[in-house]
């Protein structure tokens, strides 16, 4: 697939929102590497894998805890590296998110064939074992329990012993040597408590001078009464060390013994997370699975990263075309509806729903995209050389599984030769076999596809009288640009608007009539289909209050003779 299309068309934003639904790391790099697949037996895979995921999501499965990639430090491990214990916890959650992850997918209910398949990779007893044999060790503060061997249980023992009494001498020191010294508190230099001495009484506190103060009115002595305290303090400090460099290189011998075991269990729960959170994104975007089929047709498409609350949708049909003509006034919606068409087809590929009513889509083996400026001063370019460039690009690479999109084809140059040039590679394109969607303002490219077989004309809508655009999308008709009367309301000198329309040839003067009164028809049709529905729907309510009425009547007569009855009787 092209990456430089897809990043026009708007698919790193998907994939940003995409990795914001992920739970885990795993998921969340899937998620940011994601890209459309051009097979269709994987489309089908990944769509398939997100409907069982939308049936874990309707059913509330909890969601994956956050999990780290742990790949990197299963690297450390495999030549006989060694883990610290933030490192090893790490390993130890992956292994206890995934291990409950794959748990609940096998042991749901529902028929899920995909994920079960990713999920049974998971070796759970094994991974369960190494997370429980980790957290036995660890504190859960970045260190090791007392408890995580007999020998360093007996080393912190002795070490809380000996430092206690170490303490307890310095105290006492300090309390007999207090006139000697310059404060009364204790503390360490290199490791080993020493008490703040006076300069002046430095024979009054043999000892090992540590150091001084800037001002050399103190100096920072170890007593020596002291030393051999201290001493047996740091020899057993050596032995609690060994012993957590043991516990630690046991540990990590573990994790190595079991990498296939955890790498196994950190792609699962990728798949299964990135599976996740496709659903989660699809009930966010109130999207819809796309069914496989040979034409694009997508009714009430949106535009996953406009607002949802002002996006118009639109209905886009392709079916039975090559070519389809996009035309009307700016801002009208034109590159929209082209984007719309491009990223929906994108996400399909990828494994995502897409925000419609429904959607059928085929599978695009290229997904090409010319909208926007491309011009480079840097590379002396002009906006025109910059598109034919790109446009020769898609040519070199196009076939009968392509789909094309071209915003304002060769705009930018001479309309007469601009519109000739456009004409010949959208035939090229015909002759490939492609699907293609372009806007263009040009009169000559519109007369072309009203007249071309396997191409048609497209309107983006557009209220005549208000001259403004409803964003909607109308097959069968070319679009007006309605350049003179956008002018007009713009407040433009009314001589220079009749000037202009003076200067049209009689022959676009014509066509923009009649462009211009099947505008009107269109309007006027729709406005009469919306009242024909109001009237329709009014008929069906007073129909159903009159059935309502008339058994309500029905009931009334049935008491009446009831009580008649009575009276008789």
């Amino acid at each position: 697939m092209d990456v430089h299309s897809s990043d026009l068309l708007g698919l790193p934003e998907i994939r940003e929102r995409l990795s914001r639904e992920a739970g885990t790391e795993p998921g969340r790099l899937l998620a940011l590497a994601l890209a459309p697949s051009g097979d269709g037996e994987e489309v089908d895979r990944r769509r398939r894998e997100t409907a069982e995921a939308a049936v874990l999501d309707r059913l509330g499965a909890a969601r994956p805890a956050s999990a780290p990639d742990v790949r990197d430090l299963l690297g450390i491990v495999a030549p006989g590296g060694v883990l610290d214990p933030d490192e090893l916890a790490q390993v130890a959650l992956l292994a206890e998110v995934s291990g409950e992850v794959a748990t609940s997918v096998l042991s749901t209910d529902e028929p899920l064939p995909l994920l079960r398949e990713v999920a049974d990779r998971v070796d759970v007893d094994t991974l369960v074992n190494l997370a429980n044999l980790i957290r036995a060790a660890l504190d859960g503060r970045g260190g090791l329990r007392d408890d995580a061997s007999p020998e360093l249980a007996d080393a912190r023992s002795r070490l809380n012993r000996l430092r206690g009494s170490a303490h307890s001498l310095l105290r006492e020191l300090a309390v007999r040597l207090r006139t000697h010294l310059q404060e009364t508190f204790m503390t360490e230099r290199g490791g080993r408590p020493v008490l703040a001495v006076k300069a002046s009484s430095r024979s009054a506190v043999p000892g090992i001078v540590h150091d001084g103060s800037g001002s050399g009115q103190t100096i920072f002595v170890e007593p020596m009464a002291l030393v051999e305290a201290n001493n047996r303090v740091r020899e057993v400090e050596a032995i609690e060390r060994e012993e957590v460099a043991r516990i630690l290189v046991r540990l990590s011998g573990s994790v190595a013994e079991r990498s296939n075991e955890v790498d196994a269990a950190v792609e699962a729960l990728g798949v299964i997370d990135l599976a996740l959170a496709r659903a989660a994104l699809a009930r966010r975007m109130k999207a819809v699975a796309v069914e496989p089929g040979r034409d694009v047709v997508i009714k009430q498409a949106r535009h996953p990263l406009l607002d949802p609350a002002t996006a118009v949708p639109i209905d886009i049909d392709l079916d039975g075309l090559r070519v389809l003509l996009v035309s009307g006034p700016n801002t009208g919606g034109k590159t929209v509806a082209l984007k719309t068409i491009g990223l929906l087809s994108l996400m399909h590929q990828c494994g995502l729903w897409v925000p419609a009513e429904c959607a059928r889509l085929p599978v695009f083996d290229q997904i090409t995209a010319d909208i926007g400026d491309e011009q480079s001063i840097a590379a002396s370019l002009s906006t025109f050389s910059g598109h034919l460039r790109v446009i020769q690009s898609i040519l070199d690479r196009v076939g009968d599984r392509s789909l094309v999109l071209l915003d304002e084809v060769m705009a930018g140059t001479d309309p007469t030769e601009g519109a000739a040039l456009a004409i010949a590679v959208l035939e090229r394109l015909i002759a490939r076999g492609a699907l293609v969607v372009t806007t263009t303002h040009a009169a000559e490219l519109k007369s072309w596809a009203a007249e071309r077989a396997s191409a048609e004309n497209a309107a983006v809508g557009f209220d005549p009288g208000t001259l403004a655009p409803t964003y909607t999308l109308v097959r069968g008709v070319p679009g007006p640009s309605n350049a003179l009367q956008i002018a007009a309301r713009l407040g433009l000198d009314e001589a220079i608007i009749a000037d202009a329309h003076a200067r049209l040839t009689p022959e676009r003067r014509q066509l923009a009539g009649i462009v211009d009164e099947a505008q009107r028809a269109r309007a006027a049709a729709e406005r009469d289909r919306l009242t024909a529905a109001a009237e329709r729907n009014a008929a069906e309510v007073a129909a159903r209050d009159a059935q309502v009425r008339e058994r309500d009547l029905a009931r009334e007569r049935d008491r009446v003779r009831a009580s008649m009855d009575d009276e008789r009787a």
